[in-house]
């Protein structure tokens, strides 16, 4: 009999933590670590080598996830990439991006603004 209740016990505590987003976090958190592990156990020379332009698309869906609050993707995918230092600010995202900042695109990840701006073009 206790079996059942135990079951049942684990899966409310299951359904509140994943609604909660703390399942989530602790699951993102893991498999930020175990590649954080993994990379360190490699040999530096292993790293590939990773071309700018790749390096810029990275950051700017690093900048998308981070302001999406998808802190936990953000860290796995910095560390898939080997890109575990600091992100690059917005203004040399802008300046490499050759896009121009002001206070309403400010608000919104590049990627939008990016993305509104070839709609744009499509619609003239």
């Amino acid at each position: 009999m206790g079996e059942p209740a135990e079951t049942d016990l684990l899966q409310a505590i299951r359904e509140s933590l994943q609604k909660d987003g703390i399942l989530g976090r602790f699951k993102g958190e893991i498999r930020a670590a175990v590649i954080n592990v993994l990379n360190k156990n490699s040999d530096p020379g292993d790293a590939p080598e990773i071309p700018q332009e790749t390096k810029l698309i990275n950051e700017l869906v690093r900048e998308y996830l981070a302001w999406n609050g998808y802190l936990y993707t953000e860290q796995v995918m910095a560390a898939e990439s080997y890109q575990t230092g600091e992100r690059l600010t917005r203004d040399v995202l802008t300046t490499k991006m050759g896009v121009l900042d002001d206070a309403k695109t400010a608000k919104i990840p590049l990627l939008y603004y990016i993305v509104a701006g070839f709609q744009a073009q499509n619609e003239n």
